[in-house]
């Protein structure tokens, strides 16, 4: 990852269980075609699953953390940067974010940007996914 600094106090998210009608779900509306995503009978008959795809897994996160109510401040996500895919994810698998905090900046109209470190991590808490995400805040009531 980058060398920017995230030190203050990671948060985590509640999980998610990766189910494989939830994978196929978003296979569907996304309109994956690629063969890894879209087993045919054969492989389908002899147990082969396809994978959570990347752009999945990170709309995943983003729902983990909306609900989690860990960034209630928040407008809007304004950009990801450095994404790294670590680990593929199954069916079976949970999916839990952590969040860390990293440099912010006050803009113009009063409003915050601030840096995140997200990590998805499964139940073996593996890393799945890192990211920098970069989010649009109102101000801390209290400021």
């Amino acid at each position: 990852m980058t060398d920017e600094t995230f030190d203050g106090e990671t948060a985590t998210t509640p999980s998610v269980e990766v189910t494989q009608p939830l994978i196929d779900g978003l296979v569907g509306l996304g309109g994956y075609t690629h063969p890894l995503f879209n087993p045919d009978a054969r492989e389908w008959s002899e147990g082969v699953r396809a994978p959570m795809p990347g752009q999945g897994i990170l709309l995943l996160m983003g729902g983990l953390v909306e609900q989690s109510g860990l960034l209630d401040r928040a407008i809007a996500l304004i950009e990801l940067r450095e994404v790294r895919f670590l680990k593929m994810l199954k069916a079976g698998a949970t999916l839990r974010v952590r969040l860390t905090p990293g440099a912010s900046r006050e803009t113009g109209s009063g409003k915050i940007v601030q840096r995140y470190r997200w990590t998805a991590v499964d139940g073996e808490d593996d890393p799945v996914v890192e990211a920098v995400a970069v989010m649009l805040l109102r101000p801390d009531e209290g400021e």
